[in-house]
């Protein structure tokens, strides 16, 4: 195989040329165009039958067998040298094709098949300075085989067909080099083919196509689209493809074959002359080997003196002598590859230096690789000792290094509690409470009840007749209108031996002091109770929430809101908003799964129907009746079904431990829904502790987050254990309690309702307030010849006082329970499951890790599969940058 033609003003024929062609091929050769991207290169495509094969012969000087097709089902890349002093030598080699996308030519095979597939690959190579056509029959028939491509052998029985596909995109190389070669390197790829055989399936024709537009889209891509002189240009298929790939078509270089046997030559003239098809490169005419010439095998000179003389008669002259011919097209292809390699190569060892030290960061950021035991337990007991410190930080409350708002775990638990507190306050119980005003600042406010001042001279400024609690209309009392006096006052003024004085008591003046706003609290709603139609208020009436807003709120204050304007709607049934007492982060919120609706359920926040009001008049007047609200009802009801060997006016031990006890029906189901929500938080902000520990590490991430549901499980139920067993305590126990609380908050409670009968016994008993000659002060007034007046105030009768009594004891034993329980469930449910070093927060620490089997280690700290691949395919890309940068350097 020798070849008698040298390319005439080869652009390669000096040394910093060469230097580049051979840098690209280098470079090619080791892979580096998959990782810096394409590198110059021309690729012949076409139609099947367009003449590709015969057209690659011609300008490669390289005898393929053109009618057995045996070079149309597998990229081939051919790369000619000139060797001055050397003897013409041909190198035939196997290199691996890009990954098969779209799977048409895959073969089912396992890593191992895979390995020795490659391994056979770069064992196969055969060089030789006297290869004959047979030779290279052969050897294109070996590779075929390592391929796996189906083909015709010949043996002792006859021809028979080996090989599993028809298509591979694993590439034969052909390198030839002697005195008389040129410069050149070109691939040919397998032809596009539109009609179905029984041998060729729609997904090889797909295949084939793919396979075909991976070589042209590349921008480095000199596409050089063979069209067939015999048939029409609209019929041919490689030319959409140009179309698609090349829009511009500014590197496609058109070439029509078979110009000697068509029968339309005006139509390939014009086309040739660019007219119907406009290329940026042109187009150019070749004359192929006929079968005759194919068959005596005439040499590359002779052939390309039967060409020229071919085109140097008419028509053919209509086109200039630089455009007909073999050897005018691959002296304008030499020239068009040179200059494309002079561009790109200046720009390459940057190019590939990037792509090193990115791929180099990647590499880094899967961390060592971890084949041992010991291996993974090191990288496993780092890991979570960055679980253990954020973990740690966030829990005490030390948020300087945790960026993430999710990781404040304190922060998250301490709105919870918070918020179960202010839930336990409003909704523990399972009927309200009857609550004063003045009781609500006194609770709210921590401020003694009787921290009164007898000695203060100032009062706060009345605008009508002086009272107890300011200004008064006659006819309301705090807890109901005053009852009528038994012994009618003398309608003539007593003298003042029959009078009791005494200093009426004082609120501090200043008008922002609790007991000034509870004094124009309890003012007003008696003028409510006077002017409104509404016999009684729902204990929900009055809350703390509401009494709060109405005075701290200056909208609502200025709107006619609150409980300290007129044409208040204090007396409104709905339930404070909860989501004003608290909403941590995590319940309720966007960037969570949990339920955006509501903090508390549904239920929580409902209205509660006001009572219906019955028409109870005294003076006119319509009064409330505490009497006729639920908790004195239900009172009522207990000590009736109690009634047993008591005296009357007396009580039943067993009542009040049954009133307690279903006060507290609920406090079970509400601590383990602020359980259950608390460890939910604490869950998502572990996830963010994990995903910020395991950066990179998706599968080990997952396998932790694992064991963390593993050890949250068993915590779960270990606080869900300790509030069922809690509540059942303090449903057991008898109702006892040291604390001097219980016996202060009674006697505050008393103190208001002596108060309060104090204010009836004025609004019935004229002259009761009196002013002090000698001193700014009031005085109360009370008649002693009618002192059976005020004492009916006082003790309406047995049976009330003691529904009053059970009414105070209970609710004062309650709150302190109430305030003793949520600090249990707070301080040693919530607090013991974040705190537990077995719990979800601190059991996974170096020390957790240093006492696991290795078998838990293995399976723990084990790289995922992808993982490990992704490793070995940068390793390999890293190696071939390294070689890539040996070369550049080499050739700068």
């Amino acid at each position: 195989m020798t070849s008698d033609t040298l390319l005439h003003d080869d652009p390669f024929h000096n040394e910093h040329t060469q230097r580049l062609f051979e840098a690209i091929d280098e470079l090619r050769s080791c892979g580096a165009d998959t990782d810096i991207g394409s590198l110059p290169e021309l690729v012949i495509v076409g139609d099947q039958s367009a003449g590709k094969s015969s057209l690659l012969q011609s300008l490669t000087d390289i005898p393929f067998p053109v009618a057995s097709r045996l070079c149309t089902r597998f990229p081939t890349r051919i790369v000619s040298r000139r060797t001055p002093n050397n003897d013409e030598v041909i190198k035939i080699s196997l290199e691996p094709g890009p990954t098969d996308t779209f799977g048409a030519f895959a073969m089912e095979e396992n890593a191992d098949e895979e390995a020795a597939r490659l391994e056979a690959y770069r064992q196969f190579a055969y060089t030789s300075s006297n290869m004959t056509l047979d030779d290279f029959k052969a050897n294109v028939d070996q590779a075929q085989s390592l391929m796996a491509i189906k083909h015709v052998v010949t043996t002792e029985d006859g021809d028979c067909t080996v090989g599993k596909r028809n298509f591979a995109r694993d590439v034969l190389k052909v390198e030839i080099s002697g005195p008389n070669r040129s410069y050149f390197s070109i691939l040919d790829v397998p032809g596009v083919f539109q009609s179905l055989t029984k041998d060729l399936t729609s997904d090889e024709k797909v295949g084939v196509r793919d396979m075909v537009a991976r070589y042209m889209q590349p921008s480095q891509s000199i596409i050089i689209c063979v069209a067939s002189g015999t048939n029409d240009l609209a019929n041919q298929a490689a030319f959409d493809m140009a179309s698609t790939h090349d829009p511009p078509l500014k590197r496609t270089v058109g070439v029509i074959t078979k110009c000697d046997i068509t029968q339309d030559k005006e139509q390939v003239l014009s086309l040739a002359q660019n007219k119907e098809k406009h290329l940026n490169h042109g187009w150019f005419v070749v004359r192929n080997r006929n079968p005759e010439e194919i068959e005596h095998n005439i040499s590359s000179a002779e052939r390309h003196g039967r060409e020229r003389a071919f085109f140097d008669s008419a028509p053919w002259t209509k086109l200039p002598e630089s455009r007909r011919g073999v050897q005018a097209l691959k002296k304008y292809l030499a020239d068009l590859l040179c200059k494309r390699i002079q561009d790109i190569f200046p720009t390459i060892l940057e190019t590939i230096k990037d792509r090193q030290t990115a791929r180099s960061s990647e590499l880094l950021k899967l961390g060592p690789a971890r084949k041992t035991t010991e291996e993974k337990r090191t990288y496993l007991t780092a890991l979570a000792q960055q679980f253990c410190d954020l973990a740690s930080q966030g829990i005490r409350g030390r948020y300087h290094n945790l960026k993430n708002g999710t990781l404040k775990i304190r922060k998250h638990i301490r709105e919870a509690n918070d918020a179960f507190a202010s839930q336990m306050r409003l909704e523990g119980h399972c009927i309200a409470f009857q609550v004063a005003p003045m009781q609500l600042e006194d609770r709210k406010r921590g401020t003694p009840f009787e921290n009164r001042h007898d000695t203060d001279k100032t009062q706060p400024p009345h605008t009508s007749k002086p009272s107890l609690f300011g200004s008064q209309p006659s006819g309301g009392g705090l807890f109901g209108a005053a009852s009528p006096s038994k012994t009618p006052v003398s309608e003539q003024a007593p003298s003042t031996k029959d009078l009791l004085f005494f200093r009426a008591p004082q609120f501090q003046s200043d008008p922002s002091s609790s007991y000034y706003k509870a004094a124009f609290a309890l003012d007003h709603i008696q003028h409510i109770c006077a002017s409104k139609p509404y016999d009684r208020f729902s204990p929900e009436e009055l809350r703390l929430n509401d009494y709060l807003d109405g005075q701290s709120n200056p909208t609502d204050r200025a709107t006619g809101g609150g409980l300290g304007s007129s044409g208040t709607t204090f007396g409104s049934n709905a339930r404070p908003s909860l989501s004003n007492v608290s909403n941590p982060l995590g319940f309720g919120h966007p960037s969570n799964n949990a339920s955006t609706s509501t903090l508390f359920p549904q239920s929580l926040s409902s209205s509660v129907p006001r009572q219906q009001p019955s028409q109870n008049l005294v003076n006119g007047k319509i009064r409330t009746d505490e009497r006729s609200i639920p908790i004195y009802t239900w009172i009522r009801e207990e000590v009736n079904n109690s009634r047993g060997t008591e005296l009357q006016g007396t009580l039943n031990p067993d009542v009040l431990p049954a009133l307690f006890h279903r006060q507290i029906a609920k406090w079970k189901d509400l601590a383990t829904s602020h359980f259950s929500r608390t460890t939910k938080t604490v869950e998502i902000a572990l996830n963010g502790v994990v995903e910020t520990a395991c950066v990179g590490d998706d599968i080990v991430a997952q396998r932790i987050r694992s064991e963390v549901r593993h050890s949250q499980e068993a915590a779960v139920a270990r606080g869900l254990l300790q509030i069922r067993q809690r509540v059942e305590e303090i449903a057991s126990r008898h109702l006892q309690t040291q604390n001097p609380m219980f016996e202060e908050q009674i006697r505050k409670a008393r103190l208001v309702r002596f108060t309060a009968a104090l204010e009836r016994y004025r609004s019935t008993t004229p002259n009761a307030i009196r002013q002090d000659e000698n001193t700014t002060d009031d005085q109360m007034v009370i008649d002693m010849r009618n002192v059976t007046s005020l004492f009916d105030q006082i003790h309406t009768s047995n049976a009330q006082n003691l529904e009053d009594d059970i009414h105070d004891i209970l609710k004062s034993y309650y709150e302190l329970a109430l305030g003793d329980f949520v600090e249990y469930v707070n301080q040693h449910v919530i607090e013991a499951y974040v705190r537990d070093p077995q719990g979800p927060v601190l059991f996974f620490n170096p020390t957790y890790i240093s006492h696991l089997p290795a078998k838990s280690i293995d399976e723990l700290g084990a790289e995922a599969a992808h993982v490990i691949a992704k490793r070995k395919g940068l390793q390999e890309t890293l190696e071939r940058l390294n070689r890539a940068v040996e070369i550049a350097l080499k050739y700068t």
